[in-house]
């Protein structure tokens, strides 16, 4: 429910903006255009930290950290949705929606443990995990030249909200981590992936076509300063011998996870 709130949040914001008393010359003051994202991570691993549990047997309650170790977010296309809201001629306000792209996550490196060694090798991993990202963005922007001319350039800022759901990983990560003889007698298993909900400051620049006075074509490219945390957890047998042997978390780890993006985008609009 989370992105739906906030985007509904978002929309009855720029709802309430007609409130003002600003005009355009034209007396077009709302814009909408849908087109292609195009979605470009720029951010590198990271590391990843954390610690085994005290109920482990063989390591206890140890640290962890694998610092050439991490996730990259690999490139993604969507449906965008662009509302604009213009003060005046010049000045609009711009609510950014689309269909949540599915982002893949490639592995690096990886993940040593005490005693036991390598654990897990993530480059074996072209696609380590998938995630649904929700990333409706407020922009102000400004409109160069005439509300006449042909081409008009912009540019803006604003903030993104970023709610990522329905993480997916591999299942062929558990064989991974079975790899390891001495890991492999807790039998570990991979268990939920979270990833941390983050907000981003955006720049962005671009330029509309004026087909005529009602249609334009629309390009742009925006950067969104963006990164967030993913937390993972493995579960295994908390003994080695037994009847019943009970099974609950032997270790949790954290990463942090730099997306920040570029995104370009080409639309078609209608102003009204």
């Amino acid at each position: 429910m989370k992105p739906i709130k906030y985007t509904l949040l978002a929309a009855a914001l720029f709802c309430v903006i007609p409130l003002s008393h600003a005009a355009t010359s034209d007396d077009k003051r709302f814009a909408v255009s849908a087109g292609w994202l195009h979605v470009m991570p720029q951010g590198e691993k990271q590391g990843i930290s954390g610690s085994t549990k005290k109920q482990t047997p063989i390591l206890g309650e140890r640290s962890v950290s694998s610092p050439d170790a991490g996730f990259e977010v690999e490139d993604a296309d969507t449906a965008g949705l662009m509302l604009d809201y213009f003060v005046n001629d010049n000045v609009s306000l711009e609510l950014v929606l689309g269909a949540p792209p599915e982002m893949e996550l490639s592995g690096h490196g990886t993940i040593d443990l005490p005693l036991v060694g390598q654990a897990a090798d993530l480059s074996k991993f072209d696609k380590i995990a998938t995630t649904d990202a929700y990333t409706p963005t407020l922009l102000a922007k400004y409109h160069f030249g005439s509300i006449e001319n042909k081409l008009r350039p912009y540019i803006g800022a604003g903030v993104m909200y970023a709610h990522f759901s329905d993480v997916k990983a591999d299942p062929n990560i558990n064989a991974e981590l079975n790899s390891n003889k001495l890991l492999a007698t807790l039998k570990p298993e991979l268990g939920k992936i979270e990833v941390d909900d983050a907000f981003a400051p955006v720049a962005i620049a671009g330029i509309d076509y004026n087909i005529n006075k009602d249609w334009f074509a629309t390009a742009s490219v925006s950067y969104a300063h963006l990164s967030t945390t993913a937390k993972l957890n493995v579960i295994g047998n908390t003994k080695l011998i037994g009847a019943n042997i009970p099974r609950d978390t032997i270790l949790e780890g954290r990463s942090k996870i730099e997306i920040n993006p570029i995104v370009t985008y080409l639309g078609l609009g209608y102003r009204f």
